[in-house]
């Protein structure tokens, strides 16, 4: 009769347990800076095409001078179609006599923030924050 004992160990379980537990954390601190990076280029990306749609809804207007758009202006216009309940933002835009415009945005998605920034907005330009953008229209007209 042979001994012939099949399975594993549980040294070699709990073994297998702490490398996998070794490798997750090594990937999830690789991972989540990589994550946070995204979406800060996407708020930036998603702002610079809303002052565009902006700029379309003043020209449209036939607006002179300073006028101030709020996110929600934007949205019931049909201009941006970009519906999320955390995003607040207003967009500046200013036409000077010799025919210049000049722009502003103040973005937020609950957790990053453009703070009046001006037009190719990089993900540099994004902070950590989750102020409210949404009352800044009106403030600095």
């Amino acid at each position: 009769m042979t001994n012939n004992k099949r399975g594993f160990t549980l040294v070699e379980l709990l073994s297998v347990i702490v490398i996998l537990s070794v490798v997750v954390l090594i990937a999830t601190n690789a991972v989540l800076p990589m994550m946070a990076s995204a979406k800060k280029q996407v708020l930036a990306t998603e702002a610079n095409i809303m002052i565009k749609q902006a700029y379309v809804l003043y020209a449209e207007e036939g607006q002179v001078g300073t006028k101030c758009y709020t996110y929600k202006e934007l949205l019931d216009s049909g201009k941006v179609d970009k519906n999320d309940e955390e995003y607040t933002g207003s967009f500046l835009i200013e036409s000077s006599e010799d025919g210049k415009y000049t722009y502003k945005v103040w973005l937020s998605n609950g957790k990053n923030m453009i703070d009046g920034k001006t037009p190719d907005v990089t993900s540099d330009d994004v902070i950590d924050s989750s102020e409210d953008a949404s009352t800044v229209c009106g403030a600095g007209e």
